[in-house]
């Protein structure tokens, strides 16, 4: 029984853990696409510039 319960578990843990971004513009990977730039993204206040967003840096295992 305990098997069964953590074979429903595994798919809700593997899929709670992806990256999500609630609008489409706060993903710097779509930064560059016509929905992200102006005029089209400040008719629903979706810019970049206007969403918090994250620099796009690269993650390294050394500390600066």
């Amino acid at each position: 029984m305990i098997r069964y319960i953590l074979l429903l578990l595994l798919p809700l843990a593997l899929f709670a853990c992806q990256e999500r971004y609630r609008y489409p513009c706060q993903d710097p990977e779509n930064w560059g696409e016509k929905q992200c730039q102006k005029p089209f993204c400040s008719a629903n206040g979706t810019c970049p510039e206007d969403l918090k967003h994250y620099e796009k840096t690269k993650v390294t295992g050394e500390n600066k």
